[in-house]
């Protein structure tokens, strides 16, 4: 197997597990990563079509995985802001009137 790809495969294990620790800023990182050594892969010319495939698609779904957390986290964080904002207007009633 090309270098290539299993650099991508170390690199796809490493973001899984950034995704599970919700090591957000590590997963930016490990995007990046991700993005540059599926450029190197595809662009060797001796590389494992099957085996880059296979990891391709695997990697697919772990990013389909991370996209839905991500929509959740904001999803939590909207929620957390909404509340904010309620009790700052709140607070900004109650200093009106005291």
């Amino acid at each position: 197997m090309a270098v290539a790809v299993e650099q991508l495969q170390e690199t796809h294990k490493a973001l899984i597990t950034a995704v599970q620790a919700g090591d957000w800023q590590q997963v930016g990182e490990l995007d990046h990563l991700c993005r540059q050594q599926v450029q190197q892969a595809m662009a060797q010319p001796d590389r494992d079509e099957a085996a880059l495939a296979e990891l391709l698609g695997s990697l697919s779904e772990t990013y389909r995985e991370v996209i839905g957390l991500c929509q959740a986290v904001q999803g939590k964080l909207a929620e957390e802001l909404q509340g904010v904002q309620r009790s700052r207007q709140g607070a900004k009633v109650y200093q009106m009137f005291s």
